[in-house]
């Protein structure tokens, strides 16, 4: 009985500090996008965020094992496409996890919003075969070299903060490129589906596996970033709780 006691009591206070911690929220109404890619359903990808910007699949896009859960695995035959969001002149964040095979096109999209292909109005999120991840805005970009491997699992997360004229690239949680910008910080283009797994749909398809796409509606703080890297659907948080975050996530599966 005072085992039983004793391990209640533990599993509260990891409870209670894992809450503490958890400062992401998919229901938030900052969440734009947020797709956990556990599931395929009629070729639509459920976005849980509150503005249920789905996707559907276009061409080849198969469900495999991912991050957390399942996870999308693309071939350069095929994407997936949600409704255009609104990130025109203002702060934002997109998060996702990334398996490449760094095999293929040169250049592969990650995740592209196209109004026209002039300087700021086309978003293009990139990886190169090379290991370089780009957080392009068209003749505006910034570049982290050998920001992943092949096979590997990495955490991506494009930052950006108007007010502040600053862009950041994160790479598990650690910032490894930053710039004030080029031609002016904000991005400008006002329409185009949000893509993820190619170049608006005709090109520079993405090779690999995609989890967790996270689209926020301002500059996540490095905690929210460490946050992200988590599965929000499961509750999971990592790293800003340090191992309490894994232990929880254990004691839960």
């Amino acid at each position: 009985m005072r085992f039983a006691i004793f391990v209640l009591l533990i599993v509260v206070m990891l409870g209670i500090s894992f809450s503490a911690n958890a400062v992401l929220s998919y229901k938030d109404n900052t969440c734009l996008l947020y797709l956990t890619c556990d599931e395929i359903n009629s070729q639509m990808v459920s976005d849980l965020s509150p503005n249920k910007n789905d996707g559907q699949v276009v061409g080849t896009v198969k469900l495999v094992e991912g991050k957390y859960g399942k996870a999308l695995q693309f071939s350069e035959a095929g994407e997936v496409k949600c409704p255009y969001i609104p990130l025109n002149n203002k702060s934002f964040t997109i998060c996702l996890w990334v398996n490449p095979k760094l095999a293929g096109g040169a250049e592969q999209c990650v995740f592209t919003q196209t109004d026209a292909n002039a300087t700021n109005t086309s978003l293009h999120f990139r990886i190169y075969t090379s290991g370089i991840a780009r957080m392009g805005f068209y003749s505006n970009d910034l570049d982290a070299a050998g920001a992943v491997k092949v096979d590997e699992w990495a955490h991506i997360c494009y930052w950006l903060d108007v007010p502040g004229k600053a862009r950041k690239i994160y790479i598990n949680g650690v910032k490894v490129a930053q710039d004030a910008g080029l031609a002016g910080i904000e991005y400008l283009g006002k329409k185009g589906d949000t893509m993820i797994g190619s170049w608006g749909g005709s090109g520079q398809k993405f090779n690999g596996i995609i989890d967790e796409v996270q689209v926020w509606d301002k500059a996540l703080t490095e905690a929210e970033i460490k946050d992200s890297m988590g599965s929000l659907k499961a509750g999971l948080y990592v790293e800003s709780a340090g191992k309490l975050a894994s232990t929880w996530g254990n004691i839960k599966h």
